[in-house]
């Protein structure tokens, strides 16, 4: 008997060296064959999308790698710092292309290549967790197509890169204190601090690396070189990450970025600050289990199994510790730095941890696939008992803000298009969903079945993101281009644009800031004496009640206005010089 059940008469009677080669020439075509079909999917969904939507994170990412490219800076000033790791990825868009729709578009061919890659380091995960070939692949395309995962691919966000830097980062710490090389410790902490340059929760990513380190250093398991040279590429890696980013907030935010410091003090040093940290971290947990369709739980309970247990293989401890540490760092921190903005993403959003969503779910998968199956049912059954009791946190926490607050279904994507619910979030419905499916992946283990499984989750993954973006994030899309185009003020390559952002709407001016590509200069007073030199078209807020003339009494004699657009987000009037 074999690890996948009775092996075939036809194949007892070959010999070793010929099973081997067998297995070495059908490896590499499925993998790369695999590859390339995940990277084609994205590349299908992605076009769908010209425009960014999800505003300011994607300007914000957009604008650092034009910089990073050599084009003009912008002014963010007061808008969120977004950290220019994961620019450094997409400036070469810039180079091939001026026009900014364009460059949209290979942003996002770059985002589905990298979001594709996620397949290797997934397979590698799961052959470290005992499973074959014949049942790593397929699992592995499984997770590579997680809604989450392709999702956020989907947009100009650190979002899209960080799963795979993450899991990766976890396999290099696995290969490392297995002893298999330094070279591993020193590919850890690199990826460990490119995490901190790409967004902030990436400094979780280093603190707990960090603990690792000295957690190893005490214990003596690893050579003193080893771990020196492994704690210098960190801190070489964080000093030239913020290096890179202090320079763009210098750039592009000159007046400042948004300051999150005394929200996050204020939360966490009272006691309603830490029902509200504590409250939306449990939230991200519940989003965590059921965007996973439930692995993501199995996964939890197999990481605090796996880290609790004595008789764990060190590597196997480590990175269960790692990960079940950088989890509850990063629900906590994002949760303790998020405003109060009247949404329901206020008490259940997700993006931030999804990062660890492919490990955990690898984990989850790897448990039911291997395990007996009274194993695999205590282990569905504790993460059939989290779910719900995250779901009731999250309802207790929200009361009726659950149902009145703002919903924006592009915070949903799963919840949304599985209870075909585009204004609300169904947290009940969803849960219950979720939890009818779970006892079917114990009901569904076996050679046979797990295939089929796997292509059928796979296709529900692609069914929920294709959803989600043919119906909602191409609408958004359309909404801001038309509110914010300058195409009817024939904008040029050449023109310097300014704009009176004090009444306009900041999604407009944001999105605008992307669309024109010298410096879009924002104008505190529009006055003949202050007006910044070289300007050749302004925009201003434009009252339809008032005659586009109206918008701008002070304008100098070579100004005249050109177009008046409106639209149901705001209206402005451009202005250009003569």
């Amino acid at each position: 008997m074999s690890l996948l059940g009775r092996t075939r008469p036809q194949e007892s009677v070959r010999s070793p060296a010929s099973r081997a080669g067998r297995r070495i020439r059908w490896w590499p075509v499925a993998l790369c064959g695999g590859w390339l079909a995940q990277v084609a999917v994205r590349i299908i969904l992605a076009a769908f999308h010209g425009f960014p939507i999800l505003i300011p994170d994607e300007s914000g990412y957009l604008l650092a790698a034009r910089l990073l490219a050599g084009g003009a800076s912008s002014d963010l000033s007061g808008r969120v710092l977004y950290q220019a790791g994961y620019s450094l990825l997409i400036c070469p868009a810039f180079w091939l292309s001026g026009d900014p729709v364009t460059v949209y578009r290979i942003v996002l061919v770059i985002n589905a290549v990298l979001g594709a890659s996620l397949l290797v380091p997934a397979h590698v995960a799961l052959r470290r967790l005992g499973l074959s070939r014949r049942r790593a692949f397929p699992l592995a395309m499984v997770t590579a197509s997680l809604p989450s995962v392709v999702y956020y691919g989907q947009y100009a966000m650190s979002d899209a890169v960080l799963p795979l830097v993450v899991l990766t980062w976890l396999l290099c710490v696995h290969s490392w204190v297995a002893r298999r090389g330094p070279g591993w410790g020193i590919a850890a902490s690199a990826l460990a601090a490119y995490c901190c340059s790409a967004h902030v929760r990436g400094l979780i990513v280093v603190l707990v690396h960090g603990g690792l380190l000295v957690v190893l250093l005490v214990r003596r398991r690893l050579p003193g070189r080893d771990l020196a040279a492994s704690a210098a590429v960190l801190a070489v890696g964080v000093v030239a990450g913020w290096a890179l980013n202090s320079w763009v907030r210098a750039e592009i935010y000159p007046g400042g970025p948004m300051a999150l410091g005394p929200l996050v003090v204020d939360r966490l040093t009272t006691w309603n600050g830490w029902g509200w940290t504590l409250g939306l971290a449990v939230g991200k947990i519940w989003y965590l289990t059921v965007s996973t369709w439930g692995l993501a739980g199995v996964g939890l309970v197999a990481a605090a199994r796996a880290v609790l247990g004595r008789s764990t293989p060190l590597p196997t401890r480590a990175t269960a510790g790692l990960t079940l540490a950088t989890l509850a760092g990063i629900a906590l921190a994002t949760s303790a730095a998020t405003p109060d903005e009247g949404t329901v993403a206020n008490f259940a959003y997700g993006r931030y941890v999804t990062c660890l969503a492919p490990a955990l779910f690898l984990a989850g998968a790897a448990c039911v696939a291997r395990a007996t199956r009274v194993t695999a049912a205590k282990a569905v059954a504790a993460a059939a008992v989290l779910m719900p009791v995250c779901a009731l946190v999250v309802w207790l926490h929200a009361g009726v803000r659950l149902t009145r607050s703002f919903f924006l279904s592009l915070d949903f994507p799963e919840m949304s298009a599985l209870t075909w619910s585009w204004d609300r979030l169904r947290l009940w419905w969803v849960t219950a969903a979720v939890l009818v499916l779970l006892p079917g992946l114990v009901l569904a283990k076996g050679r046979r079945a797990g295939p089929v499984l796997a292509a059928l989750v796979t296709a529900v993954n692609l069914a929920v993101v294709a959803a989600v973006v043919g119906r909602d994030a191409r609408y958004w899309a359309d909404a801001l281009f038309k509110a914010s185009s300058l195409s009817d003020a024939g904008l040029r390559p050449e023109d310097r644009v300014g704009i009176d952002y004090r009444d306009m709407r900041w999604q407009i001016w944001v999105s605008q800031a992307f669309l024109v590509q010298s410096h879009l200069q924002p104008i505190d007073r529009f006055d003949s004496r202050t007006l910044p030199r070289g300007l050749t078209l302004v925009i201003v807020p434009w009252d339809p009640q008032q005659p586009p003339r109206g918008t701008w009494p002070a304008a100098p004699l070579d100004f005249v206005p050109i177009s008046a657009h409106w639209s149901d987000s705001g209206s402005w009037v451009a202005w250009r010089r003569r």
